[in-house]
């Protein structure tokens, strides 16, 4: 080990991408191994700001490498610096004075047993400094000996290094500017979950049922308890709260399978198009709505501007649906499915029969303002990269009926309509999903449309497939948008056609049935998007929100409030338990 005071046998390594607003200060922090001798060394993983130019600007050799995981990236800072030792820092991290000194000594002086130094760090998170939960004292193993240190390239989160050797310990901490805002600590753990998940599935390594209670909570014991969090406060538990939510979703990703197929999502052949418009709609004991729906097709197509045809597919209503259209509408094809088969399988039934170059789905409580219909297929001819168009829609009192949609998340999944969300309604998750950050005046690309109307072109329709029957009322346009777009086709939202949506007519008959509907629905949306696991930890919290709302209702009842309105409800939510929120297995 050289001694005295020669050049300091040192590379200080620091790893960047975009760190223009760190990255000075740390260097700054550096300047006094730098003035010892050691060599400064920036790897960037192309970054798009200044931070290539300010590391220059300090005198660093910089060097370029695509980012392919933070081990990775260590390993190979190895392999490029020739300097005996090694220090690792990240751009957020800053060394004191102290620190610098006991680095010089430990680099000059140390044992030549010792292949590499553990150093204390403290960590700021919000501006605030931490005493526990893991915050403090965070070692870090950063000072290496170049020649006796290999990362373990596998491991890529919380990355681990191998000593050819033992490791000694310095006693000046490392400082950590970590986290500004709860948002960013946020994103960073799901980043970092993700990355875990990844080397975790690649390792072989799947949960078992009871991971997926067992772990979150042993992290959250872990920081609040074995580390202290708690000596942190609110904050403390938040935080602690945090790193248990992405423990969750680490190992819902890893035993995420691949999603089936079903074979009635599969492309398909429909008849060879005679005409520009179809229009399907799927009625269900709403005749007198159906009828002032299809009195206002009539008034739009009564220019003769297109050809268009108008197919209804009657699920067993009992109130006279069929007959009192073929009565008053000749002209509408009606098609008797003989049973409740929801609504992905009647719009199938009526796919398959339409000859038009565009298809709208449209439901029977709609009316339609104008050309609307005629206004969306017209988009599509003059926009052949789009698969799907939808229109405004009002409510009858004229607002706007909110339609654009985002893919929903696990916690989209978790709050939308579910016991959270009547507690707490205005949160940023559903804010993103519902779009509230655009205007309902601006056309606008989207994820998907609620699927009041839709017109679809033909060849996406062909290339998607139909809508997937599993589904039998709630979330198939969901899945069906999904993969339209897929299929490189984007849905768009068209403000300039409108339509008014009486909401809820036929689904409104039977409320309880409806939200047992939905709840399944979304149960096996989030199969199709994300895995049989995440599927089956959303019924798990559905089902128990369900046992939530019996004991609200049971402890109010007994307090006496409405007791009859109490039992019945009681009565219900235990009956929609008991339904297990599975296909085919509806309230009855």
């Amino acid at each position: 080990m050289p001694e005295g005071n020669g050049p300091l046998p040192l590379a200080v390594v620091v790893l960047t991408r975009d760190e223009e607003r760190h990255l000075p200060d740390c260097l700054a922090s550096v300047q006094g191994l730098v003035e010892a001798g050691a060599l400064l060394f920036v790897l960037d993983s192309e970054s798009t700001d200044q931070t290539v130019a300010i590391a220059r600007r300090f005198g660093a050799r910089v060097a370029v490498r695509p980012f392919d995981g933070y081990a990775s990236q260590r390993q190979a800072a190895l392999r490029m610096v020739d300097r005996p030792w090694v220090l690792f820092l990240d751009a957020d991290e800053r060394l004191s004075p102290a620190l610098t000194a006991e680095v010089i000594d430990a680099v000059r002086t140390g044992s030549p047993d010792l292949a590499g130094y553990w150093l204390p760090r403290r960590n700021w998170i919000r501006g605030r400094e931490m005493r526990g939960g893991g915050w403090w004292p965070d070692y870090q193993l950063r000072l290496l000996r170049r020649d006796r240190a290999r990362y373990r390239v596998g491991r890529e989160v919380h990355e681990i290094v191998d000593l050819d050797g033992s490791a000694g310990w310095l006693s000046e901490p490392l400082l950590h500017l970590n986290y500004d805002s709860l948002r960013e600590f946020r994103d960073k753990q799901a980043h970092y979950a993700r990355m875990r998940a990844e080397s975790l599935r690649a390792a072989g390594q799947f949960p078992r049922r009871r991971t997926y209670i067992g772990q979150p909570a042993r992290e959250f014991f872990r920081r609040v308890v074995r580390l202290r969090g708690y000596r942190d406060g609110p904050l403390g538990l938040v935080l602690a709260g945090i790193l248990a939510w992405y423990e969750l979703r680490t190992w819902l990703w890893v035993g995420r399978p691949a999603p089936p197929e079903p074979a009635s999502v599969e492309p398909i052949a429909l008849p060879l198009p005679e005409i520009d418009l179809s229009v399907v709609i799927v009625s269900y004991n709403v005749r007198d709505l159906l009828l002032a729906c299809l009195t206002s097709l009539e008034a739009a197509f009564a220019s003769g501007g297109m050809t268009t045809e108008i197919i209804v597919v009657d699920n067993a209503s009992g109130d006279g649906t069929a007959e009192a259209v073929r009565r008053r509408f000749p002209s509408v094809r009606v098609v008797e499915s003989g049973a409740n088969r929801g609504f992905a399988a009647g719009c199938n039934m009526g796919i398959r029969l339409a000859r038009g170059r565009a298809i709208a789905l449209l439901n029977p409580d709609t009316t339609v303002v104008g050309d609307a219909l005629g206004t969306l297929a017209r988009y599509l001819e003059e926009h052949p990269d789009v698969g799907v168009a939808g229109p405004r829609i009002y409510r009858p009192d004229g607002t706007t009926q909110p339609t654009r949609r985002r893919f929903p998340t696990l916690a989209t999944g978790l709050l939308e309509s579910t016991i959270i969300q009547d507690y707490w309604k205005n949160n940023r998750v559903l804010r993103r999903y519902y779009v509230a950050d655009r205007s309902d005046d601006e056309e606008q690309e989207v994820d998907w449309l609620v699927g009041a109307c839709l017109v679809a072109r033909r060849e996406a329709v062909e290339m998607a497939g139909l809508l997937d029957e599993r589904f039998f009322m709630y979330s198939e346009e969901v899945e069906w948008c999904r993969r339209i777009r897929e299929a490189g086709w984007k849905i768009m939202y068209v403000p300039s056609a409108a339509v008014t949506h009486y909401e809820g007519a036929s689904s409104s008959q039977d409320i309880p049935a409806r939200q047992v509907d939905f709840d399944t629905s979304k149960v096996l949306l989030f199969e199709r998007l994300y895995g049989r696991g995440v599927a089956r930890f959303l019924r798990a919290f559905l089902l128990t929100s369900y046992l939530v709302r019996v004991l609200i209702e049971g402890a109010k009842g007994l307090a006496g409030h409405k007791p009859e309105l109490r039992r019945a409800r009681v009565a219900l939510y235990l009956r929609a338990f008991r339904t297990r929120l599975r296909p085919g297995r509806r309230l009855s």
